[in-house]
């Protein structure tokens, strides 16, 4: 607990001192408080609360646009945020409407009940439907954004589809429960949230090449300082490992049940959210030290990309 205090005094000093150069911020959508925060990650400071309604959870943020994504898991509405905070557009997509992935001019959304993954314009308009497996959980685009993949969680597979034109491409076997799934390095990584486990797939061909243990109930993954970063719920830690030798190399404490993580774009520092106590943690992927802990509303979940560079530097 004292180490804790130490960390915002940290970050309060930070707030005080402001950064050299404006960096990244991070869109922390809280379910229970029906709001959504924006963090200056620099500084440690909130800069703004909104009021979301309908349990706001999955994110997406379009760093070049200043925009952010936020569904509602209650109502599938999505409500667009920009970087001070103000809604710039609400469009309904129905109830369902969970996972998403933004690239370029389309959005990619999973229909949790409908058991299909949508393209729509950022307006919100259709381009194409496909049908998935049972409760399509976490969406991630390849990194030339040809192929869009989605966590077909009660099947226990991954999806993946041509991105322009919604045609099925591939579908792997996965552990038990997929939920979240993030590309790096020419590879989909899910995490199968009741094998305590990420499965590893090739994004060119559905090949599966290996698995990684992790803690228990993992629910998000991210890389950052040439390392994978996983949030074990259960375990209120983020295990870390080699994403090529898929090695175990430590596990860092961090808060209460922790949901959300991303790398921010210096490519060495990641974010994590954690429900239960209500916290973001800052961390040094490098080291592997925790830098700062900041206080958020409550139930923070950002599942998605809910980081990148602040559009407005100050």
């Amino acid at each position: 607990m004292r180490q804790r205090r130490l960390i915002r005094l940290l970050a309060a000093l930070l707030a005080v001192a402001g950064p050299a150069a404006a960096g990244d911020i991070a869109f922390v959508t809280s379910q229970p408080a029906g709001s959504v925060s924006i963090v200056d990650l620099d500084t440690g400071a909130v800069r703004t609360t909104t009021p979301v309604e309908g349990a706001p959870a999955p994110v997406a943020y379009d760093a070049a646009a200043g925009l952010a994504y936020v569904i509602s898991a209650e109502t599938g509405r999505m409500t667009v945020l920009d970087a001070e905070g103000r809604v710039t557009r609400i469009v309904e997509l129905g109830e369902g409407a969970f996972g998403i992935a933004l690239r370029g001019e389309r959005l990619f959304v999973s229909d949790w009940y409908g058991s299909r993954l949508r393209c729509l314009t950022l307006a919100g308009d259709h381009v194409w439907t496909a049908p998935t497996g049972k409760a399509p959980a976490g969406v991630a685009l390849s990194g030339d954004g040809r192929i869009v993949a989605v966590a077909d969680r009660d099947d226990d597979r991954l999806s993946a589809y041509d991105a322009a034109t919604g045609r099925l491409v591939w579908q792997a076997a996965t552990g038990s429960h997929p939920y979240a799934v993030a590309y790096h390095d020419g590879r989909f990584w899910t995490t199968d949230v009741q094998s305590d486990s990420v499965t590893v797939i090739e994004a060119a061909s559905g090949r599966v090449t290996g698995r990684v243990e992790t803690g228990s109930h993992p629910y998000g993954v991210a890389f950052a300082a040439g390392k994978g970063f996983v949030t074990d719920q259960y375990a209120a830690t983020i295990s870390v490992f080699d994403p090529t030798t898929l090695r175990p190399l430590g596990r860092i404490e961090v808060g209460d049940y922790p949901e959300g993580i991303a790398a921010l774009s210096d490519g060495r520092r990641l974010a994590a959210v954690s429900w239960d106590s209500n916290e973001l943690t800052l961390i040094d992927g490098e080291t592997q030290q925790v830098l700062a802990v900041i206080d958020v509303p409550d139930g923070p979940r950002s599942f998605g990309a809910f980081v990148g560079p602040d559009p407005a530097p100050r």
